[in-house]
């Protein structure tokens, strides 16, 4: 089984305004704390993409990137930068042989290109695509819950939070398992804060819950997670509370 990230573009976030640390007082200051995740501008530096996921006679494309566009800072919400896609088309090739596409939720920077009828993709908007019940979607997307079998292998878990329908998945090989948890993680920061959520959960109590249960999952030995906002790490395993990054699989 061979695990690979596929860069998309980027987006900077306003840490206190996207954890709703103003809400709390007793917060660090990200700045003072972990520079180290910042840019010039104060920003944490967010990574979008998709992952790619090669079984012996399968193949299967989780996420979607943001799609073939360039977003102004704040043009959206207040606590996002400016955000950049369009990298996936490099790897049409590659991307274009999966047999379903698998959608951790609907966001713009999670679903972009599929929403966008895959420009640049030969025939990939004609593979299934999958995601989670109670997700807002399009019609024909397949919908799939807790357990679900996606390929022999990979299997869903239900991780609402975010949104109603957010699913992580598990994928298990002969070394151990690979959690895929999508948006349930936007930073190492989470693991010593999981009671931080984004400000864009519909339901902060079900994100904490679900963030709560996936490093709870991830503290298992053997576990390695793949959490496609962590800029440039992500591939990790969670040892003492803390991310260690990993390369691919």
């Amino acid at each position: 089984m061979r695990a690979t990230y596929l860069p998309d573009g980027h987006v900077g976030l306003h840490p206190r305004r996207w954890f709703s640390l103003d809400d709390r007082p007793d917060a660090p200051d990200l700045a003072c704390t972990r520079p180290d995740l910042l840019d010039a501008d104060g920003l944490l530096v967010a990574s979008i993409g998709a992952l790619l996921l090669e079984g012996p006679d399968w193949r299967v494309l989780v996420d979607a990137g943001l799609g073939p566009v360039h977003v102004p800072a704040d043009a959206t919400h207040a606590s996002i930068g400016a955000m950049v896609g369009g990298g996936l088309v490099e790897h049409a090739g590659v991307v274009g042989t999966v047999d379903a596409v698998v959608l951790t939720h609907a966001h713009d920077d999670h679903a972009g290109w599929a929403l966008r009828g895959w420009p640049g993709f030969a025939g990939l908007d004609g593979v299934p695509h999958l995601v989670g019940a109670g997700e807002r979607a399009p019609a024909g997307w397949r919908r799939v819950g807790e357990g679900d079998e996606v390929v022999p292998g990979v299997r869903v878990l239900a991780t609402p939070g975010h949104t109603a329908g957010h699913v992580s998945l598990e994928v298990t090989h002969a070394q151990g398992r690979i959690l895929v948890v999508g948006d349930v993680l936007h930073s190492v920061v989470q693991l010593e804060h999981p009671e931080w959520g984004s400000c864009f959960d519909v339901d902060p109590i079900a994100s904490e819950r679900s963030r709560r249960r996936v490093l709870d999952a991830l503290s298992v030995p053997g576990t390695t997670a793949v959490a496609t906002h962590l800029a440039d790490v992500p591939f990790g395993v969670v040892r003492d509370g803390r991310w260690e990054p990993v390369g691919d699989d």
